[in-house]
């Protein structure tokens, strides 16, 4: 259940509200993409295997940075291909779903 409580605000409270989530924001999105990630890092981020995540990158599902061995995922990149790849999946499986009760 959820509940909506309805606040009234001087307009300049509203102002400063905006303008502090907006510099949040703003804050938010320069540490994401300053922010690298070794690959465990990256799979604990996903929630996916060592193994998924080497698989993923070598198809070409992931941008990374390589320096020898040293594998680094930036996080704005990460999520966004992450995105991606699930948008992508996500149809596949809904249109399996959708043949197999039609032919049952």
């Amino acid at each position: 259940m959820n509940t909506t409580i309805a606040l009234s605000l001087p307009a300049e409270q509203i102002e400063l509200l905006e303008a502090l989530k907006y510099q949040n924001d703003r804050i938010l999105s320069m540490q994401n993409r300053s922010a690298y990630l070794t690959e465990p890092e990256a799979c604990e981020r996903l929630k996916v295997s060592l193994t998924t995540i080497r698989k993923w990158r070598k198809d070409g599902w992931l941008r990374f940075f390589a320096e020898g061995d040293n594998i680094r995922y930036r996080v704005d990149y990460l999520d966004a291909d992450f995105e991606k790849r699930a948008m992508v999946m996500a149809p596949m499986h809904g249109a399996n779903r959708i043949n197999n009760s039609k032919s049952a």
